[in-house]
Formats: structure tokens, sequence, C-alpha cells
């Protein structure tokens, strides 16, 4: 096998240069940074790629582990060539922590945003022994970017409450249209009520979308709950004072585009009139990462307490999860992963929800 070693600015030129020079069919050998010369510091960044055209095989090859160091070199060209079509921060990122390049690319693929990314892996660099072998940095820096990730979120099973005072807790559910509020509540009224033996009733202030009482009045005919419509400030006194014997009392909310300011404020002047009621904001991960963070900001006025995500067996990329939760600093009460009711809910632990933010924990 005739090899040869070409080296350009970045890897996506010394490919192209590849290509041009062995043709498509070439094979990528090995890839690593030039390191500067202590007597050039100003020297431009150079990048090493050796390369061969593949030969008939008349044997087999005398070791497996030659196979074995030839896929990981593979694979950290696809990485690297996966954050290619980030900004300089990201060049910059791979250049002084070239270690970093497999767990960007993870982090980024996720849908983790470039600036969370960028900034977790600085932080878990600045942690690492410089002096250890590439493989030791490696595996070190793995271990402080989870430790960085499990510092950025929060969780917290705020429905999971004795009632010892005699008085229902109430919460009531905001977010913008469309990210499931309706199905979630129904499957949260059907765990508290069937799972953790509580007495749970239903109260729609949604008027706005056609069919929403009824839907969730079907569900509660289904588990044999109490629901009630409430469409002003007396209604909802009303409808609490029905509800006074029970543990949990779940409101469903009309959603809003997040730039309806007015409608938001009708919501916001009737839950928070004159009663005690916690607001839980609820955000589909299936929304792009800039939608998500508009709507938290408006949402922000009903002061949550928590956070619950939808939706995220509807993608691939929940990293955009510790964007949210690190920007408004939100605990994750619950996950919906699916249509089923009640099974596709989640109260999920930190370390779970750093799996799914990580795409492994569906």
């Amino acid at each position: 096998m005739n090899r040869k070693i070409f080296k350009a600015r970045n890897i996506q030129q010394a490919i192209a240069n590849i290509k041009e020079e062995l043709g498509s069919d070439a094979m990528i050998l090995s890839t690593r940074k030039i390191p500067q010369k202590p007597l050039d510091p100003y020297a431009k960044t150079m990048f090493e790629v050796e390369a061969a055209m593949p030969q008939c095989q008349d044997k087999k090859p005398a070791k497996d582990h030659s196979i074995e160091s030839l896929k990981e070199d593979i694979a950290d060209i696809k990485d690297m060539i996966s954050i290619a079509g980030f900004g300089n921060g990201m060049h910059n990122m791979v250049c002084n922590h070239f270690e970093s390049v497999g767990i960007l690319a993870s982090l980024l693929r996720a849908g983790v945003s470039e600036r969370t990314a960028s900034a977790i892996i600085q932080k878990a660099s600045g942690l690492m022994d410089e002096t250890a072998g590439q493989g030791e940095k490696i595996k070190s820096l793995k271990k402080y970017v989870m430790h960085q990730c499990l510092n950025q979120i929060a969780t917290k099973d705020f429905f999971n409450r004795d009632n010892s005072s005699g008085v229902p807790h109430v919460a009531a559910f905001v977010g913008p249209t469309g990210v499931g509020k309706t199905t979630t509540i129904a499957k949260l009224a059907a765990n508290l009520s069937f799972q953790r033996k509580m007495k749970v009733g239903l109260i729609s202030i949604d008027n706005y979308r056609v069919g929403a009482f009824e839907q969730l009045k079907a569900y509660a005919s289904i588990m044999g709950l109490l629901c009630v419509p409430a469409f002003s400030r007396q209604d909802l006194s009303c409808a609490l004072d029905r509800m006074k014997s029970m543990d949990m009392v779940l409101i469903d909310t009309a959603g809003h585009s997040h730039f309806d300011k007015h409608r938001i404020d009708e919501i916001l002047q009737l839950i928070k009139a004159d009663f005690r009621i916690s607001a839980h904001l609820v955000l589909s991960v299936t929304s792009e990462s800039i939608i998500m963070k508009d709507a938290a900001s408006a949402f922000s006025v009903f002061n949550p307490d928590t956070v619950v995500f939808t939706k995220i067996d509807e993608t691939k990329r929940c990293g955009k999860i510790l964007d949210q939760v690190s920007d408004f600093k939100l605990p994750v009460s619950l996950i919906a992963n699916g249509q089923r009711v009640p099974e596709d809910l989640i109260v999920p632990d930190k370390r779970q929800l750093l799996k799914i933010i990580l795409g492994k924990g569906q």
C-alpha cells in the first residue's frame, strides 16, 4: 500500500487534496495536529493526514489492532468534519484542545448549542492534567464534561407531595400552543391517582381551543376523576371550592403564541389572582432552540416552579434541553416521551435527564 502524507490548514482542505491526487477511493490512515514550534508561536496551525490507495488484499492483516486504530482515526475525522460548519469559536476550541474533538462533536450532534458546548468544554479542560498522555486526557475530559453537564441541570419531583395541610396543591400548566399540555396533564393525573394513590381533580380554563375541555373531560371520565371548566375568576373560585378535598388539582390553560402578550396576561390575571397556584412551563423539544428560548422568556411572567419537556420521542436532538435549563435555571419536573396515557411520562433524576439530553435515555 503506497502511503502519502498531506499537510493543510484544516482537515477539509487535506481531504480535498487527497481526493484530487489519489481519488475518492483513497483511505485515511491517520490524522494529527502539527504542534507549533516554541520559537515560532505565531505560526499557523497545520494538520497532517496520512492516506493511501487501497489494494486487493490476498491475505488477512497481521494485526487486528491496526484495523481498530484505523477505525478510531476515521471516527476522529468524521467528528472534525461534523463541526466544520460551525463558527471560529469551534475551530479555536479544536486547536487549543485537540482532545475535545470527539466530545464536542457528540454534544453538537445531540443538539447542544455551540455556545453551551464550548463553555462546558472550556470549564472541563481547565480541570485536566495537561501532562497526561492523549488517551488519559480524553478519558479525563469526558469525566469532567459529564460533571459540568450535571452541574448545569436540576430536577425536582414536584408532584410527589403529601397533603398533611389538608389543603390541595393547585398546579397550572402554561406554555405555547401545541406543546402537549392537555395530554401531559392526563398522564400526570393518572400517575398521581393510580400509582401514588392521590385524590386528583382537573380544571380546564382553555376557552380558546375548540374541544379543549371535552378532551380533558374524556381523559377524566376514563380515570374516574372530577373535571370542570372555569373561564372566569368566579368560575375558578367555585371549581377550587368543589375540589377542596383533593390532594392535587391540575389546571389546563389555553396555549398562546409567546408573542401574544395580551392573551398571556389574561391567563396570568386569572390564575394568579387570589389563588395559591404553582405554575409549570411546558415546552416541546421539537421546537427550534430560539423559539423555546423566546417562549420561556414570555411565560417567565408566571414565575414557573418547574419546566416540563414534551415530545422527546419525536427528535434525536434533545441537547437543547441543556441550553434551556442553563439559561433559565429551572428544575425539570417531567419529561413526556410519547402519546400513551399514562405510560409515556418520566419523572427524571439528574443522571436520567442527562442521558436524555445526550440521546441515550429514551
